[in-house]
């Protein structure tokens, strides 16, 4: 429900499901553009910076998660929408005066620094343009926005927009843009009060019974760090360009086995990770859209992610294997209404964060352009150095042809390492498409990943760290240590056992072992801050989950706890 705030001039309301767990993100990486969506363009033409800035604000007049902000609250995260707000300049970088030679490098160095500057958001709304004068002819714009007030379909609503608002300005005629469409405050109520009448019931039951004891699949690579808290991961990106043999024998088979390009693609994906794991179970996280009719031109995160589950069995058939993976897909899409931080609420503690589900992310790129009407326009390859996943591959699936973009973390993914899986995953979808009948494991599948460089024999995918030994050898130890509570850590075990509806009965009891998860930590912070130290945060409850641990962290009247 939304709360009228006391300022006359803003509006507040609590964060939409969809938003908390980026909310999380951002709060423990604020300084990381790993969510940050960059759209850049070369601008050959007459710039007018006084029509660019109408056009950007009446953008963020017209749709409210543009000027929005957000903040904690003692009962939550919120988010406050200005009703009115000043206009918004468009930051200009002249570049003119530099020698011609020192330009080009220069522009490029602008290029990536607007790009991958973070949002403060809890003092400045998500979205801003940067304007980058490279002579009298020629501008670049970088126009970036976070994630958590746009997704992928909403910036190519928002380019199309800014396409007609700035025709419109050059001829000076009202632009044809039509009524504004439902804010995104609209969204999240709707979204709310569904969530509070039970309808997701049985969708919840899907997803509990679907995501029991699995963990996210992953190509093997340098060992995979299982950690509670979500972490920036440093990435690079390459794309890969199906030449026009490969995307018509693709197309054909997807249309003669009444499936989909992207489909085929996906369970292309979901083969090649079970020949290099040797594991049949499958799981690969992907971006729904959540748009209804009504909310087609909504901006704001409407976007959900679902878990593709699927068995894998390289004795069958690729064109078997399609039809199934179809189906898992199929199935998922029709349980995407529930939002992924309530699907990984009800499971193990292990799993809550949804970090290790989420490892490989496999999506359909939002397809948007910007069109100006005057001079030469060209966009710009973009993006960030931060990502959140292990990998992420984005198809963008166009008319012209077919490119996967592979964003990868480079901690788990040397350059060499994930050139090589582009290229195997290319060679693997050609074979699997010249035998689709043929047993998988007949094709030389494992010889083609054989090939992928840099890997060591015997690497594990799932290889983690001895954190489960280190926390079995902590617990057998603690029998002969001191289980009394101080004072205060019996003020932070009310705390805990109020917030998680379960006794704390030591010191050395685990928020996240007694079923604690993401959307309860903000809430437990909240309450230590109030009531025991304002020297709490939401990192250190992540690093330290043991009561004692966590207590050991504080300051209390100046002094260590």
């Amino acid at each position: 429900m939304t709360v009228n705030s006391t300022e006359p001039m803003t509006e507040t309301l609590p964060i939409g499901p969809l938003q908390e767990g980026m909310w999380l993100f951002w709060r423990l990486n604020p300084a990381s553009p790993a969510y940050c969506m960059p759209e850049i363009f070369h601008f050959e033409g007459e710039f007018v910076l006084e029509a660019v800035e109408f056009t950007f604000n009446e953008l963020i007049r017209r749709h409210e998660s543009l000027r929005t902000t957000f903040r904690e609250t003692e009962a939550g995260a919120v988010q406050v929408i200005a009703r009115e707000p000043e206009p918004r300049p468009v930051e200009v970088l002249d570049l003119r005066h530099l020698p011609e030679g020192e330009r080009s490098e220069r522009l490029q160095s602008a290029i990536n620094a607007a790009a991958n500057r973070p949002f403060d958001l809890e003092a400045e709304a998500g979205i801003r343009l940067t304007a980058l004068r490279v002579s009298d002819s020629r501008t670049t714009l970088v126009l970036v926005a976070h994630h958590l007030v746009c997704d992928g379909l909403s910036m190519a609503v928002l380019l199309d927009e800014f396409g007609e608002l700035y025709r419109s300005a050059r001829r000076g005629v009202p632009a044809e843009l039509g009524p504004v469409p439902p804010g995104y405050s609209t969204f999240v109520n709707r979204q709310l009060a569904t969530l509070a009448n039970g309808t997701y019931e049985e969708e919840r039951k899907y997803w509990r019974e679907r995501l029991a004891g699995i963990t996210g699949s992953a190509l093997p690579g340098a060992v995979h760090s299982s950690v509670r808290t979500p972490v920036a991961r440093d990435t690079a990106l390459m794309s890969l360009t199906l030449d026009d043999t490969l995307t018509e024998s693709l197309t054909a088979f997807a249309r003669r086995t009444r499936s989909t390009q992207f489909s085929v693609l996906l369970a292309v994906m979901k083969v090649m990770i079970a020949a290099a794991t040797s594991e049949g179970t499958t799981v690969l996280g992907m971006a729904t859209s959540g748009r209804t009719p009504e909310f087609e031109r909504t901006v704001g995160l409407l976007a959900n992610t679902i878990v593709i589950r699927s068995e894998i069995d390289l004795t069958q058939s690729f064109a078997e294997t399609l039809g199934e993976v179809s189906l898992d897909l199929m199935e998922a899409i029709d349980h995407q209404d529930l939002p992924f931080s309530r699907m990984i609420a009800d499971l193990d503690a292990e799993q809550q964060l949804g970090s290790d589900i989420l490892r490989t992310v496999f999506t359909a790129g939002a397809v948007g352009s910007l069109k100006l009407g005057e001079g030469d326009l060209s966009e710009v390859f973009a993006r960030t150095d931060q990502g959140p996943f292990d990998l992420h591959v984005a198809c963008d699936i166009v008319d012209t042809g077919i490119a996967l973009d592979w964003e990868y973390a480079l901690g788990t993914y040397p350059h060499e390492v994930a050139r090589g899986y582009a290229a195997a995953y290319q060679e693997i979808l050609a074979r699997l498409l010249g035998e689709p009948d043929a047993p998988m494991d007949s094709l030389g599948l494992a010889e083609v990943l054989a090939r992928v460089p840099g890997l060591a024999g015997g690497e594990a995918a799932g290889a983690t760290p001895a954190v489960a030994a280190d926390r079995q050898a902590a617990e057998g130890e603690e029998g002969g240590q001191d289980a009394v509570f101080t004072p205060v850590e019996e003020t932070v075990a009310a705390i805990w056992t109020e917030v998680l509806g379960v006794p704390v009965e030591s010191p050395h009891d685990d928020f996240f072992d007694l079923g604690g998860h993401s959307l309860l930590v903000g809430a437990t912070i909240a309450e230590v801050r109030q009531q025991v130290s304002q020297s709490a945060t939401l990192r250190m409850l992540f690093d330290y989950p043991q009561l004692r641990e966590f207590v050991s962290q504080l300051e209390v009247d100046g002094r260590p706890a």
